[in-house]
């Protein structure tokens, strides 16, 4: 029976000849050739019994509908029959394979092994019934050890599970649906692995508890960080506009909490993320305090000074401009700017931060740059330039900064600030020359007089309103003067000259109506009222106004040692074209009509000063000078020649010898043999590589070019790959463009400084102050900053945060 058994399986993988063949065989026979053809029919098989569903009668139902799993066994027919059944038994997937195997196919989706329609053979008069399946999903038989496995046990085992159902196998099939299958189904072991095969399922479909608690941990960083990511641009806003942040009081009683806290309850409104944050509170913890918007600040200012250093890095040489002045809180404040020029040639000059100092000698400035560039990963030895002020501190040379720096590194030039010259030059004309000083004295004492009270100043409006002046057509108050407003003079003058009736009627009524104050007025009134007074208004105009120019194109960024040069020799040689009688007459007949419209008396001589008889005596004045001349040699001409002197005397201290070798060799042709080689040795260039590419640039240039400036070199530069193949004429372009010319920055920063540091923020700390200041006036720059890595800083900080922002 046996026989006949294995022959019907083997005759359904052959043909009908080798059927006739197989039966003359032994059992011997027919079991060894059986073997070899079973192993040919696994390969062939492809078949998959997919596990799918949740519950353990969704596994059966779903394994039990696999009609594919194996093909059924037909009974011995008659060699004659030219086709017989072919049942495929999958050896991977016996459950005699261990436990192991059992989580690798569920893992993969397939379920308890129940091959249909197979022949199974009997034991003890009794074989494994097929209807098992149905009744039983777990279970799962063995084809070659011929016995029952539970696969869910299989798979999920415990310490308590019934070792027959998971490795020995289960053969006792007279005891099996009645008894053996029922007790092993309600025992806690299998209880167990059902719940967890169940569980695995749910798992795959909708993810595991691990996945779920991933994912909404995932959720709430992302919130998280969305909210502070809103907090952050809010204060960002704020410190960029330069207003206040904090506000006197911050709790809930308060009806006004600052500008932060009220602005980040306005984006509340159509911000959801806010709103449940700050708004509504459902995070006991909001980062809105005082504390961490400092740490935020101090972040974000971080970030903008890094990106400062990395490009100084890159263009590998800078120069520092440093001024100090005193804030609101009588603490002195040193700004330091770091000048570089990019890889376009442009220069950048870049603020680097406010420190307090206690002293302003050049011992405790120069130590504390040094200590400042080293703090930022900058060498002292790549500092090319240094401007400063004229304060002794500063520019002394034996204990000056600008010293004490150059003892450490020679290649930093000091270049005096070019802006702070010319106000000098100004100050010094305002002082020397009595006419000069009688003028500008008394434009100082009118701008007092009248702002000083309110009806004074009404009355000047009120005269404005009768003569019908509108806001529009000019200067609408009177300026006053300061020494360190460069461009204060020619707008006084500019003031006074459009409202000069005005302020004659004013000073009228005051003098007619205050009984207090009118002898004041009426003493402004007789200075005003000459025609002296007039003519210097008129000539002083003209003159700042050519002084002013200047004064402007000098407090630019982007000039250069050249620009400036040139620029200081065009006004000083437009200030000695004044010096001739054409412009003296239109100077006379301008304050001529303005003498006679406000009905002024006409000019006289004084009374002529005689020198002490001890001193030689005679007479100071020409006798035979007239009134016109008078005016013409005292006053203008004597202002013009003390201002080109003076001008021309104190521009000489930039006239700086390697500076003017650079101009050399970038402008003129032919070059001087000497420029070469003074450049080259103190920079350390080779002479002949930099003698031959300014050759050949300058043949390149002129070709395509007929002006012959600095700038427009620099554009051809500029152009194309020539920086790359005139390598050591880029770093002469780059070193000359370094050198700074004047500290009008640190000027702008304290403009700045005076706006963060007011009497209503005047307790603010040194740190916040320098943060705030760094992130207004690098407004560029921190409008590039990323949230991101400001989150990432203070989430790594050593402090736990009670929000989370990371997902690892």
């Amino acid at each position: 029976m046996a026989t006949v058994s294995l022959i019907s399986f083997y005759t359904s993988q052959t043909t009908s000849n080798e059927t006739v063949a197989i039966l003359k065989l032994d059992d011997q026979q027919i079991t060894s050739h059986k073997k070899i053809k079973m192993d040919t029919c696994y390969e062939s098989s492809k078949t998959e019994n997919k596990l799918t569903g949740t519950a353990s009668n969704t596994i059966s139902k779903n394994t039990m509908s696999m009609e594919d799993e194996s093909l059924d066994t037909l009974p011995v027919e008659s060699p004659n029959k030219s086709t017989l059944s072919k049942p495929i038994i999958d050896t991977n997937r016996d459950p005699c394979q261990g436990k192991e195997n059992a989580y690798y196919l569920l893992s993969n989706g397939f379920g308890p092994y129940q091959p249909k329609n197979y022949d199974f053979p009997k034991r003890g008069g009794r074989k494994f019934r097929s209807e098992w399946f149905i009744s039983f999903p777990w279970l799962e038989y063995s084809p070659s050890k011929d016995s029952a496995y539970c696969f869910y046990c299989r798979a999920f085992p415990s310490n308590k599970s019934d070792i027959t159902f998971i490795s020995e196998g289960f053969r006792q099939w007279s005891k099996a649906c009645f008894k053996s299958f029922p007790k092993h189904e309600q025992s806690v072991p299998h209880k167990e692995s059902s719940t967890k095969i169940a569980g695995y399922n749910e798992a795959k479909q909708s993810g595991s508890i691990i996945i779920k608690v991933n994912t909404q941990y995932k959720q709430e960083v992302a919130e998280n960080r969305e909210y502070l990511k809103c907090v952050l641009e809010t204060l960002l806003f704020c410190a960029r506009q330069g207003i206040a942040i904090r506000g006197h009081r911050e709790n809930e009683e308060s009806q006004n909490i600052g500008n932060f806290q009220e602005l980040i309850n306005l984006r509340s409104r159509d911000n959801d993320i806010i709103r449940h944050y700050f708004t509504e509170k459902e995070k006991n913890f909001r980062y809105v305090s005082g504390e961490y918007l400092n740490e935020f600040l101090g972040y974000m200012a971080n970030i903008v000074i890094r990106d400062i250093v990395d490009n100084v890095l890159i263009a590998n040489i800078f120069s520092i401009i440093v001024d100090e002045t005193q804030d609101l809180s009588r603490h002195e404040q040193v700004a330091i700017i770091l000048r570089y020029v990019n890889n376009d040639f442009s220069p950048i000059e870049a603020f680097l931060g406010f420190y307090k100092v206690e002293s302003t000698d050049g011992l405790t400035l120069s130590l504390l740059i040094k200590n400042v560039l080293i703090s930022n990963g900058l060498q002292l030895k790549c500092l090319r330039g240094q401007c400063y002020d004229g304060a002794a501190s500063m520019r002394g040379a034996y204990k000056g900064v600008q010293s004490r720096i150059k003892e450490e590194n020679p290649l930093a030039l000091y270049v005096h600030c070019n802006a702070h010259i010319l106000n000098l030059c100004l100050v010094d004309l305002s002082k020397q020359i009595s006419h000069v000083r009688s003028v500008f004295g008394t434009l100082s004492t009118l701008h007092n007089f009248i702002n000083a009270s309110s009806k004074r100043q009404a009355v000047f409006d009120n005269m404005r309103s009768k003569l019908n002046m509108k806001m529009g057509d000019g200067p609408s108050t009177l300026k006053g003067l300061s020494d360190t407003r460069w461009s204060c003079r020619i707008d006084a003058l500019e003031s006074l000259i459009f409202n000069y009736q005005v302020v004659i009627d004013s000073l009228e009524n005051i003098s007619e109506n205050d009984s207090i104050h009118g002898s004041d007025a009426n003493s402004l009134l007789k200075s005003m009222k000459t025609f002296e007074f007039l003519f210097c208004v008129n000539f002083f105009r003209d003159i700042m106004s050519i002084t002013n120019i200047l004064s402007k194109y000098l407090q630019s960024s982007n000039i250069d040692y050249s620009s400036v040069q040139h620029m200081t020799k065009a006004t000083i040689q437009e200030l000695s074209n004044m010096r001739c009688e054409d412009k003296f007459d239109m100077i006379w007949s301008k304050a001529n009509v303005m003498r006679i419209d406000n009905e002024i008396c006409s000019p006289i001589l004084s009374r002529k000063s005689k020198v002490p008889k001890k001193l030689g005596g005679g007479l100071k004045q020409n006798e035979n000078c007239n009134v016109k001349d008078h005016y013409k040699i005292n006053i203008y001409f004597q202002v013009l020649d003390t201002i080109i002197s003076d001008m021309k005397e104190r521009f000489k201290e930039n006239d700086i010898h390697i500076l003017n070798c650079m101009q050399d060799i970038i402008v003129n042709e032919p070059t001087k043999f000497t420029s070469f080689r003074d450049v080259s040795t103190m920079y350390g260039f080779n002479e002949s590589e930099l003698k031959a590419e300014t050759k050949i640039f300058n043949r390149m240039y002129r070709s395509l070019n007929t002006e012959n400036t600095i700038q427009s070199k620099i554009k051809y530069m500029r152009s194309g790959d020539n920086a790359i193949g005139f390598p050591t004429l880029a770093k002469l372009y780059k070193l000359f463009l370094t050198i700074p010319s004047n500290s009008a920055a640190c000027e702008r920063s304290f403009s700045c400084l005076r706006r963060l540091k007011n009497y209503l923020r005047s307790t603010m700390g040194q740190s916040r102050l320098n943060h705030l200041g760094i992130l207004q006036i690098e407004r560029e720059r921190s409008l590039n900053i990323n949230n991101d890595e400001v989150i990432k800083q203070f989430d790594s900080s050593t402090i736990p945060r009670r929000l989370k922002f990371n997902n690892f």
